[in-house]
Parts: structure tokens; sequence; C-alpha cells
């Protein structure tokens, strides 16, 4: 339980809507910004916490797109841009109505799927990013799993054993110096 609840989400998609028509797949805007939920799990070092997936892993979409989709509240997707792919949960958005485009707060989830280049403004391009989305059995990462899994493919000296924040990356070959 934390100090600032957040909200729930309603669940108000209805899978019977008549212009519901079912998907796969849909083709999306992606737009990231701050959340003050967000906010208060960093400031009181949260990060690492399941609260921490819930506050910032999360697509808020428009309830018809969630019913075109066949997800709700607390489902999982995957979102995919042309920089990356990230699983994240599903919620109805409070801001709906807001059809095609979905709502991921700034953070290690947005941050694998936004385009880095900065146009010369040192700020990645936060929206109105073309994505898909598309329903999926996998699970959020935490944020520690998911920033060993992007970095690690890059570190090609690293062991590929992590287990869920109880192993660290141990790196072959070192040994400790002698006294």
């Amino acid at each position: 339980m934390t100090y600032i609840e957040k909200p729930p989400v309603p669940n108000v998609v209805k899978y019977d809507e008549p212009m519901a028509t079912k998907r796969n797949k849909l083709e999306v805007m992606l737009n990231t910004g701050s959340d003050i939920y967000q906010g208060a799990c960093k400031k009181r070092g949260s990060t690492l916490k399941d609260e921490y997936r819930h506050a910032s892993g999360t697509a808020y979409m428009d309830p018809r797109d969630m019913a075109r989709l066949g997800v709700k509240n607390w489902d999982t997707a995957l979102v995919k841009t042309d920089w990356g792919e990230v699983v994240v949960f599903t919620a109805h958005s409070r801001d709906a109505p807001h059809e095609g485009q979905i709502f991921i707060c700034k953070g290690p989830w947005a941050n694998v799927i936004v385009s880095p280049e900065t146009y010369c403004c040192c700020d990645p391009t936060y929206k109105g990013v073309e994505a898909t989305i598309e329903k999926t059995d996998k699970e959020p990462l935490l944020m520690a799993d998911l920033m060993a899994e992007v970095y690690m493919k890059y570190d090609k000296d690293a062991e590929k054993s992590i287990n869920r924040l109880t192993e660290k990356k141990i790196n072959v070959g070192i040994t400790k110096p002698e006294e």
C-alpha cells in the first residue's frame, strides 16, 4: 500500500460495442508524458518495485480501442515502433476519448520504443510516434530487468544469467586482485 493511492481505473470496456471490430493488432500514435503517480513512486524510491511497473509500464487506451484489441484493464500488450518493442499493461484512459492513440508515462518502458533522435534540441521525440499494439501473454518486466535486457545486448562480455533482481551481473574472466 502506498501513501498516494492511484485511483482505480474504471473498467468501462464493452466487448459488444457495435463499432468494435476485433483485431489482432492496432496501428496507433504513441504519446508519452509525465504522470503524478509515476513521480510519487520515483520520489519515494520505489522504482524497483511492482508499483512503479504499474505506474509507468502501462499503455492507457481509449475504451473503444481496447474493445477492438480484446483487452481489458491490466491485460498485457506488446507495443512496437521502428526503434524497439516493449511489453506493457493496458488500462482504460481517464482522458478518453482519443481513439487511435495510446499514452505511456515517460520512463524506462517508453524509452525503449521512442526515437532517440533529438533534432538538435537535446530531447528525444516523446510524442506522435507511430506504433502498433497487440495483445500478448508475456508479463511486463520490472524496471531493473528491463534495463538489464535492453543494455545487456550491447555488452558482449557479460554473462547472460540475470535472475529478476536476485543475481547481479558477473563479468567473466575478472579475478580478484591479490593482496
